[in-house]
């Protein structure tokens, strides 16, 4: 045993003067380079001084710019659809099920066979967990565009108000009359709209290629999609215990842990942690001459690979109840604002009815009724927006839960239903 420590001593020693000789020779050959830090080369660059000035924009050209076109054909898709469909397109969740396919199908020579079936189910666990992540991020996106169409439905009609509006206002001016409004301002106001729906087509078009791109699609030339979305209600807040329960047996990806977790196999459990991201699971891959330096047993990593899969299985729960407890508390926020929206519209209602019976024949009346209208218009796109973020809760509760995908199909986690802790 002693002279395999020295020969081991003597190895290390022999590697340690072959690199000196070769930084030696590289420092004779550059010995700038062999200094602690190399300082930056620097170049000075060519300065031509000028005095300040002003930056003018040149507007000449954008008269002869066409005008957008204003409307778009639609293409109908509906929520079940758009998550269904981004379940199925999920592209990291293909390549992680072609990873279990190549994993499976491996001899077993270096691995146990058991090890190499225990990372191709993770991995399809995993790739469900991809599917249920890329369903939730195009529902989200469908229900974002159901607010932007809105958003630019309610600016179009206030646009039409401001037109109506600089109408009667030229009117009196016409007639000599004192105007009770700015034309100035209130041309102003209009082109301001059409400045927020130009932003807002924007928005729109931009979600949908990122809502097509989650598809795997394409859609007609210009065409767009049209989120068919139940905008119903529901008052009912999930209790959180059950939710997390839930949870807690159908994520995916929990369940991919505790698989690996359970079968004990190195190869398994690295394979899992290095789907973490985090640089989890590397193997050291010593091998021949270097593993005389290796001193870590394969019993030993196996042991700090499972008191990992515990940390990990620990934390992936801990994080999912949390998840569960976040959505839950935003639905519940949520319907509070959109109660609170409603009535404020309801108030806004009764203001312009009470004004409609008392203007009669008041000069002026019909600057205070648009008045009145625009501000429910303002405060009807507030409870949509309400409820679109009331919707969005509730997905990112069912994405916490593993359903989206489940939903549609990929029920790979309900195979591994057992909550027991490794």
């Amino acid at each position: 045993m002693r002279a395999c420590w020295h020969f081991r001593s003597l190895l290390l020693l022999g590697m340690l003067a072959v690199g000196c000789a070769v930084l030696a020779g590289g420092c004779a050959r550059n010995r700038a380079c062999c200094q602690p830090s190399c300082p930056p080369t620097t170049v000075a660059l060519e300065c031509q001084k000028i005095e300040r000035k002003q930056q003018i924009v040149d507007l000449s050209l954008l008269n002869n710019r066409p005008q957008p076109l204003a409307t778009h054909p639609y293409c109908n898709l509906t929520e079940r659809e758009a998550q269904c469909l981004a379940a199925m397109n999920a592209p990291n969740a293909r390549l992680l099920e072609q990873e279990a396919e190549a994993v499976a199908v491996q001899a077993a020579g270096h691995h146990r066979a058991d090890g190499n079936q225990a990372t191709a189910e993770a991995l399809k666990l995993q790739a469900a967990h991809e599917r249920n992540r890329n369903a939730s991020a195009a529902v989200q996106l469908l229900l974002k565009i159901a607010e932007a169409e809105n958003g630019a439905d309610s600016i179009r009609r206030q646009i039409g108000e401001a037109k109506d509006t600089l109408a009667d206002l030229r009117r009196l001016q016409i007639a000599g009359l004192d105007l009770p409004l700015s034309v100035p301002q209130t041309e102003g106001q209009h082109l301001e709209g059409q400045h927020k729906l130009a932003e807002l087509e924007l928005t729109i078009a931009l979600l949908n290629e990122q809502l097509t791109m989650l598809l795997g699609g394409e859609l007609p030339a210009g065409a767009r999609h049209w989120p068919d979305v139940n905008l119903q209600v529901d008052p009912t807040v999930p209790p959180l215990e059950e939710s997390q329960g839930i949870a807690l047996a159908q994520r995916a990806d929990l369940a991919a842990l505790r698989v690996a977790a359970g079968d004990g196999s190195t190869a398994a459990m690295r394979a899992v942690l290095g789907l973490s991201g985090a640089g989890l699971g590397v193997s050291s891959g010593v091998c021949g001459l270097c593993s005389l330096l290796h001193f870590r047993s394969a019993a030993d990593e196996s042991a700090a690979r499972a008191d990992q899969m515990q940390s990990a299985i620990a934390d992936k729960q801990r994080s999912i109840r949390h998840e569960v407890a976040q959505a839950i508390a935003t639905i519940d926020a949520r319907l509070n604002q959109v109660a609170i929206s409603q009535r404020r519209v309801e108030s806004l209602r009764l203001h312009l009815d009470n004004l409609r019976q008392t203007s009669a024949n008041v000069a002026g009346a019909s600057f205070e009724l648009r008045r009145a209208r625009l501000a429910i218009m303002t405060a009807e796109q507030d409870v949509f927006h309400d409820v679109i973020e009331w919707k969005i809760a509730f997905v990112k509760l069912r994405e916490a839960q593993g359903e989206l995908a489940i939903d549609c199909g990929y029920s790979a986690a309900l195979g591994y239903l057992n909550c027991c802790d490794y």
